[in-house]
């Protein structure tokens, strides 16, 4: 024990020294936290008032065009109110080409179809969503209209003799029971968590970065290691360090916050506006404690793993961009605390705090979440002590020889790399896609692009013999028949496994909805969709996975948990939250096929197959999964998916090197399991 007080005094003491450190993660964090809340409230007055401040060009057209002009003209005259926010019309005569709608030449189109066949009149406002102001225009506008509407009903209600104000007449009154503050505080519960964690990655990333894999590099963690200190004592204390500035990082940042707030220095943005307290920031910084642990380990790990600094940075952004996901667990609709996100680490505390600052914590939960997280991290630093004890943490002769040979040898030791930045890559195409690039850019971009393209770039750069590395090999024709009755039955076990998700991960129907029309869009034929959602993916996405990621994890896990991590992995890439876990399913049963049949063939057609049955029924307005798979069809599914599974196990010829009937691979290569 003494001699790990004297190592962290020591690990603590060199952080001391380091000013470039300690400005960057102690420093920097305390300016960003409240430059970042002052920058999201000056942005949203400052967009407000440009809305609002804009005059809004208005073209008008159709057959009834004299008529829109007269009810624009009354709708601008209504007084500003509550209900009514301003809106400075500048109305020019029409027509107008749609792709002029949104520009500064023609914020809003009002059409006036003329009279339909009840005799009645109507308008159509249309604008572009991708601009701020004409879609904050068009909902001014069609407030203002509705004003206009309800105007003309109440005068003609008049004029028939009605005795009472149209709205006394069953009157429907919304009114938020929520208590003063607890939506703002709902909203900082939200916002809070994936700010801290982003801060204390990033600065705990810079103490690990140093502390292992850095002094790795510098051979300065040889000399420690031949002390008479323990390997165990030099791991707990660099994790002691690492948690050490994460801790103090959420504790300054919290206390920053509060300071900042609790004194009026600075006020929240409109929607975060909540009173902060004692007793509330101190139940937030114990919620806090085993995030700080669990990520403490994580960085030490990967800092232990990596040989060098560089390739410790290259692991840290697919872990930055990870760890993000579950922080921001709270700003999903409908996912409550009182669910399976309870047993999930991290996810579980970003509820339990957006609990907290709503007044409506729950001890009993929120204690469990606790409980959990801290499993977790206990966990992750058990992996690190007991990977990073060992010979490996001085250096790891197997890669140190790839290093030097290069080609296939390295391969293994840089695939999980290459699918890191195709991640990346990945959502950052899908989140900066402009709005034109629609679901053909969209799915062109990632199948050719990230997938297909990756693939041909991995298998070029290490010089990867393609049959082998992309599982290109002939089948036995039997397998085929397998395969027809395997994956229809695979895609409805499929959706039990889905509906299972969705009971401990609810989703809003309107997501669900969302995410139909996007992979429907009008105009689209079924020959087309198949095309692109289905044979394309079930190319391009085999290959990149089922074979580059299969070849080259397959020397280091064992079958069942080489189809497993091959599975989360695929899942992993489908970014929607409730996709994840049916297509980490499928994307495990795909690796099983590739495995007995030793070729990536039947998994393309297995996929296609996959995909057609989920999408030409809904295409073609058949309905027939809208209300769900009866129980009785699991059964059947199951046996399905099992028989074929085991008939292409007793006629399929194996993965070499992995399975026993595939036998070694070409040149009497030996695997690390043997």
């Amino acid at each position: 024990m003494s001699a790990l007080r004297t190592l962290l005094k020591y690990e603590l003491l060199q952080l001391a020294r380091d000013r470039r450190t300690i400005l960057l993660s102690v420093v920097a964090p305390l300016v960003l936290l409240p430059l970042l809340l002052w920058v999201m409230d000056a942005t949203g007055e400052a967009d407000r008032a440009r809305v609002e401040d804009t005059p809004v060009a208005v073209w008008v057209d159709g057959p009834d065009s004299l008529w829109a002009a007269t009810m624009l003209r009354r709708a601008q005259a209504l007084p500003d109110t509550d209900s009514v926010e301003p809106l400075v019309l500048r109305r020019v005569a029409g027509p107008v080409p749609d792709s002029l709608i949104g520009s500064d030449d023609a914020h809003l189109v009002v059409r006036a179809p003329g009279e339909g066949d009840d005799g009645l009149r109507g308008l159509e406002v249309l604008y572009r969503a991708s601009s701020d102001v004409s879609r904050g225009a068009s909902q001014r506008l069609r407030d203002r209209l509705r004003e206009v509407r309800l105007d003309i009903r109440d005068s003609l209600y008049a004029a028939g003799g009605l005795p009472v104000e149209p709205d006394s007449v069953y009157p429907v009154r919304p009114d938020n029971i929520a208590a003063a503050g607890r939506e703002a505080g709902a909203w900082l519960g939200v916002f809070l968590l994936p700010t801290l964690v982003a801060i204390m990655l990033i600065g705990g990333s810079l103490v690990a970065a140093d502390t292992l894999s850095g002094e790795k590099e510098r051979g300065t963690l040889e000399t420690l290691m031949t002390t008479s200190v323990s390997p165990n004592e030099v791991v707990a204390a660099k994790g002691l360090a690492i948690g050490f500035v994460a801790l103090a990082m959420a504790v300054l940042n919290l206390g920053n916050l509060g300071i900042w707030v609790g004194f009026g220095l600075m006020e929240l943005p409109t929607q975060l506006d909540v009173q902060l307290t004692v007793p509330g920031i101190l139940g937030a910084l114990v919620l806090l404690l085993p995030v700080v642990a669990l990520l403490s380990a994580v960085l030490l790990l990967v800092s232990g793993w990596a040989r060098t600094y560089r390739e410790y940075q290259l692991y840290f952004l697919p872990v930055f961009l990870l760890g993000l996901v579950p922080a921001a667990a709270a700003a999903l609709p409908g996912l409550e605390l009182r669910s399976v996100a309870v047993l999930i680490p991290v996810a579980n505390i970003a509820l339990a705090l957006r609990d907290l600052f709503a007044d409506q914590a729950d001890p009993v939960l929120s204690a469990l979440a606790i409980v959990v997280t801290t499993g977790a991290a206990v966990w992750v630093a058990l992996l690190a002590r007991a990977g990073l004890s060992t010979e490996r943490l001085l250096s790891d002769s197997a890669a140190d020889r790839a290093e030097l040979t290069g080609g296939p040898a390295l391969f293994p030791y840089r695939v999980l790399r290459w699918f890191g930045i195709m991640w990346v890559l990945l959502l950052g195409s899908s989140m900066i896609a402009p709005e034109w690039f629609e679901l053909r850019g969209q799915v062109l971009l990632n199948l050719l692009g990230i997938f297909l393209g990756g693939s041909i770039l991995m298998t070029w750069r290490y010089k990867l013999p393609l049959r082998e590395a992309w599982a290109l090999r002939p089948v036995h024709p039997l397998v085929w028949p397998a395969v027809l009755v395997g994956a229809p039955s695979g895609f409805l076990l499929g959706i039990g496994v889905a509906e299972l998700a969705g009971i401990f991960l609810p989703v809003p129907p309107q997501v669900i909805e969302a995410f139909g029309q996007y992979l429907l869009p009008e105009g689209m034929g079924i020959v087309q969709l198949v095309l692109l959602l289905a044979i394309l993916p079930g190319i391009t996405e085999e290959i990149a996975f089922r074979g580059l990621l299969l070849y080259g994890l397959r020397r280091q896990l064992r079958p069942v948990a080489l189809c497993v991590v091959v599975g989360i992995i695929f899942g992993l890439f489908h970014i929607s939250l409730f996709r994840i876990l049916p297509t980490a399913y499928l994307g495990t049963v795909l690796a099983l096929v590739t495995l007995l049949t030793g070729s990536v063939f039947p998994a393309m057609v297995w996929h296609a197959i996959n995909n057609s049955v989920a999408l030409v029924p809904t295409a073609a307005g058949w309905g027939l999964f809208e209300s769900g798979v009866p129980v009785w069809i699991y059964p059947i599914a199951f046996v399905g998916l099992v028989g074929s599974l085991f008939f292409m196990h007793a006629v399929g010829s194996g993965y070499p090197g992995v399975t026993k009937k595939g036998g070694a691979e070409s040149g009497g290569e030996r695997t690390d399991r043997e």
